[in-house]
């Protein structure tokens, strides 16, 4: 009997041996899942991350671009401006000079005659 009782443990040893055999088997499949989760996880942080930094520097750029438009724009105003500003000086000199030759320079007209 005791032959049969110490192969009886034996089984029941092996049989819990082989149930610890899943288990570690089980939690080695659960680590590894877990630790590709976290390098899928950390590449799509990188990945967005790189998305954010080019983001922000395409915004600053737009910033940029839109700040020299601006003085572009203002200074093509002003120089507008100046020569309006040049132009009716000019005007109002020509038609001042016009007037005073033009009045000078008339005289009454006569009447013509046809001559046939």
């Amino acid at each position: 009997m005791g032959r049969v009782v110490g192969c009886g443990i034996l089984l029941v040893l092996a049989a819990c041996a082989r149930a610890q055999a899943p288990r570690q088997n089980d939690a080695l499949e659960r680590s590894a899942r877990l630790l590709a989760r976290l390098d899928q996880l950390e590449a799509d942080l990188h990945q967005q991350d790189a998305e954010i930094l080019l983001s922000s520097e395409l915004e600053y750029r737009h910033g940029q671009a839109q700040q020299i438009a601006c003085q572009v724009t203002n200074d093509h105003v002003k120089e507008i401006h100046r020569l309006a500003v040049l132009q009716e000086e000019k005007r109002r000199e020509r038609s001042h000079k016009k007037g005073r030759t033009i009045a000078q320079a008339r005289l009454p007209k006569r009447p013509r005659v046809a001559t046939n």
